[in-house]
């Protein structure tokens, strides 16, 4: 740091009226440029904590973070069979719900994450695209909850917009060109058939029987998705789970559907409290994740609903 040097003065001695002499720099200057550069100190001091701390605040938001942090549309819900926790899939990473106003992003990549699958307690696999990467991350997979990812197979090739792991295998429908593919290690995949869809579900009892959500409306599939039938009269649905209780759709209108032969014969239920983006069952709830960053949840078929997250 720079000072401006002192002007001298005339001296005040007796003999020596009219003669200047330099006067050694006064204490005052002295302490006002320590001070000053231990005030600068102090500030930069500040900066590297809050930096520091900032960074730790993103590990620790990542892992055990509060609030609410926008997270958009859903593409998928899905709950972890370990732990009962509720998460969302979404363009901004992956969230734990993990109480009625509290959604915590435990990805620490920045993903967007247009398919999502539970294989197990901790255990994720997924697909999108990544900041970081190829534009499309193909099959990823985490073993930690979700808090890391790592590339399984197809990466830059494929950008599965539905995923369900299901009878020791993964069920995967390609966005890029439209290939329903099927693996049994997430490494190779065998194609199976082309066809344009919006969501699909496998039988939890039949790996071979899958309904879809096509151009035509409901499909369906008996032979693992090597061809589809459509099915006569059923409702125009845009959104598909199925497990042992049966298959469950929900409308673009909210309208909640529920069939228990397979997808051949519908009944309608109740109406979801607004736009429905995913769905999704566990242990007999039904969960819908809706616009404005709401997941509703009903265990009477759609007649009443709770709230599991709305932000505050």
């Amino acid at each position: 740091m720079s000072r401006t040097s002192q002007p001298t003065r005339p001296s005040r001695r007796s003999g020596t009226a009219g003669k200047t002499r330099a006067r050694s720099p006064q204490p005052a200057p002295i302490r006002k440029v320590v001070m000053t550069a231990l005030a600068a100190l102090a500030v930069l001091a500040a900066v590297l904590l809050f930096a520091l701390r900032d960074q730790g605040s993103s590990d620790d938001h990542h892992t055990a973070g509060a609030g609410h942090e926008e997270f958009g549309h859903v593409h998928a819900v899905a709950t972890d069979p370990g732990s009962g926790a509720l998460y969302v899939a979404t363009h901004v990473g992956l969230f734990r719900l993990d109480d009625p106003h509290t959604a915590v992003r435990v990805s620490k990549d920045a993903l967007d994450l247009m398919g999502f699958t539970v294989v197990g307690p901790g255990h994720f696999l997924a697909s999108g695209h990544s900041e970081h990467g190829p534009a499309n991350v193909g099959l990823i997979e985490s073993t930690d909850g979700g808090v890391t990812w790592r590339a399984k197979s197809l990466s830059g090739a494929a950008d599965f917009h539905g995923l369900q792991a299901a009878h020791g295998s993964v069920y995967g429908y390609n966005s890029t060109d439209g290939a329903f593919m099927v693996s049994v290690d997430q490494r190779t995949w065998d194609e199976r058939s082309r066809v344009a869809m919006g969501a699909f579900a496998v039988s939890p009892t039949d790996g071979q029987t899958i309904l879809a959500v096509g151009r035509g409306g409901l499909q369906r599939s008996t032979d693992s998705g090597r061809s589809w039938q459509a099915i006569a009269g059923a409702p125009a649905v845009g959104l598909l789970v199925w497990d042992h209780t049966g298959a469950w759709a929900v409308a673009r209108d909210g309208a909640v559907w529920s069939s228990t032969d397979g997808g051949q014969r519908w009944q309608r239920r109740g109406a979801v409290p607004g736009q429905p983006h995913s769905i999704a069952t566990h242990e007999g709830t039904l969960f819908v994740a809706l616009a404005g960053d709401r997941v509703v949840a009903t265990t009477d078929a759609g007649a009443s609903w709770t709230d599991r997250y709305v932000p505050e």
